[in-house]
């Protein structure tokens, strides 16, 4: 698949994930990838599939900035927008990065989120 598609995919994912198809958005990963979403990490694809179907239970959409494609690395910015699982007001800045293998599986997910600048002042 050329660099371009794969920018594409990534952009579809954010389409599905958002719609909660869950068996698209699963059909992207390798068997062995793994999924390093902010301080936690999913180890390969069982763990990604427990993580979207039990645990994210946020609800939203991702309103995409960019999306870059530099050979089989796709990174993504922007922001989501939802609800948690209480119904509580959601809106976070994001930074994906996705490695893509051979057979155009995703084989690593790395997610950064902005938790504001408090954080990173004092």
């Amino acid at each position: 698949m050329t660099h371009a598609l794969l920018g594409s995919v990534v952009e579809k994912y954010y389409q599905q994930i958002d719609a909660n198809d869950l068996d698209s958005v699963l059909m992207l990963f390798a068997a062995d990838a793994c999924y390093e979403r902010a301080d936690a990490v999913f180890a390969d694809k069982a763990a990604i599939e427990i993580f979207f179907r039990e645990q994210r239970l946020i609800r939203g959409i991702h309103k995409i900035e960019q999306i870059l494609s530099l050979g089989r690395r796709v990174l993504a910015m922007g922001r989501f927008e939802g609800v948690g699982e209480k119904g509580d007001q959601r809106s976070v800045g994001f930074v994906d990065i996705w490695d893509f293998d051979d057979t155009d599986l995703v084989k690593k997910r790395r997610t950064f989120l902005a938790t504001g600048h408090l954080v990173v002042q004092r």
